[in-house]
């Protein structure tokens, strides 16, 4: 117990020795060292950019359709068996050349026979009425002069009255023999167009039976095949032009008068693909009063991709100006107000602006701020103004 006691005031003599050797120490320090400030300042680490001069639009993008600018459905022109069809899905025809498809000829060509006939008759009939003019004509005059002499006979006294009257009778009948005669070849005349209007319906009749490709591109449908019963306008083929597409779309109906055919411009994105800037040519005159909208097309030209039927983006540039832009995000509300902060001199200083169009996560700044301004990108919702920042 006692060597437990001794042992433990020398620990206890040590302790108070170190502890006064430490008071010793710092008061000589305080009283050699120089003074330093009491707080550090604290930096925020941000990211920042330079406010950059970019294209800005106004603009809108609908889905729309690629279409043929030119196509044509042949339809039967005819009734009757479908005898032939000469093309199929696919095959390019020429246009006033190749020939598509052909319905029950036999009919047409005995009816084109027929009027053949009628018109050989009605013009054989003409031939006739014209001669029975010419043998009219001629008794006519022969009963003119006996009519004219046996008038100056009777003035003399030499001839009867009957026979006088007798002469005049005859001398008007062939006059009107010679009307009648007239009148049977206008008759027979009138018969001959008659016959020959037959023979032209009876020939388009037959023609319209083959049909020829009416555009030239390539059969794009198929819809009947040989032996189906035919009627009036019942649609056999598809040709398309696909040389010349044109991109379609609707637009809401507050931008009708926005769109001026020939002036405003689209941009065209085909299956993801950039398929250039192209000009509307169309603009629908009116607007569809169920669902508020107005179509618009234009010609895509000189594009691969541009196949009929493919669907595709259309973004309509109403306008287009360059302006300084400093990314969307960079952009905040405070009290009410669009700020962002300028990094001038590791600090960071909020400054209010005035924003304009916005385009691919860009913002027009149309007052606020300078070119060469450095605005914080990323870190800005945790500042305040005249903040410490270090920029990364």
């Amino acid at each position: 117990m006692k060597q437990r006691k001794k042992n433990s005031m020398k620990v206890n003599c040590v302790i108070i020795g170190i502890v006064s050797a430490s008071i010793m120490s710092a008061g000589c320090g305080r009283k050699d060292a120089p003074p330093e400030a009491d707080e550090t300042v604290q930096r925020l680490a941000v990211r920042a950019q330079a406010v950059e001069t970019r294209r800005f639009e106004r603009r809108l993008t609908v889905q729309g359709t690629l279409e043929s600018e030119k196509f044509a459905e042949v339809s039967a022109r005819v009734d009757g068996n479908l005898d032939e069809i000469w093309v199929d899905e696919g095959d390019a025809v020429v246009a006033g050349k190749t020939e598509l498809f052909q319905i029950d000829p036999v009919g047409r060509q005995n009816a084109l026979t027929i009027a053949e006939q009628n018109l050989e008759v009605s013009r054989a009939s003409l031939e006739v009425a014209r001669a029975t003019v010419r043998k009219v004509d001629a008794e006519a005059r022969k009963a003119e002069l006996d009519f004219e002499r046996y008038a100056r006979l009777y003035r003399e006294g030499k001839v009867t009255d009957h026979e006088h009257e007798a002469r005049q009778l005859a001398h008007e009948q062939a006059r009107a023999g010679l009307a009648v005669a007239n009148a049977q070849v206008n008759l027979a005349e009138r018969h001959v167009r008659q016959a020959e209007a037959s023979l032209t319906i009876a020939r388009k009749n037959l023609d319209d039976t083959r049909s020829v490709a009416p555009i030239s591109g390539r059969v794009s449908a198929r819809h009947a095949e040989p032996g189906e019963l035919m009627s009036v306008g019942k649609v056999v083929l598809r040709i398309d032009d696909v040389s010349s597409v044109e991109a379609a779309a609707f637009l809401p109906s507050q931008y009708h008068g926005e769109v001026e055919p020939g002036k405003t411009r689209f941009r065209l994105n085909v299956s993801g693909r950039d398929a250039g800037m192209h000009t509307i040519s169309y603009r629908s005159p009116t607007i569809n009063p169920t669902l508020r909208t107005f179509e618009i097309k234009g010609l895509v030209d000189g594009q691969e991709a541009a196949v009929p039927g493919s669907m595709a983006d259309l973004t309509i540039v109403f306008e287009a100006r360059d302006g300084l832009g400093v990314p969307s995000s960079s952009v905040l509300l405070r009290a009410g107000r669009p700020v962002v902060f300028v990094v001038t001199d590791d600090r960071a200083f909020s400054r209010e602006i005035q924003t304009g169009l916005q385009n691919d996560g860009w913002t027009e700044i149309t007052s606020g701020l300078e070119e060469g301004d450095v605005v914080v990108t990323e870190g800005q919702t945790q500042l305040r103004d005249n903040d410490a920042v270090e920029v990364l």
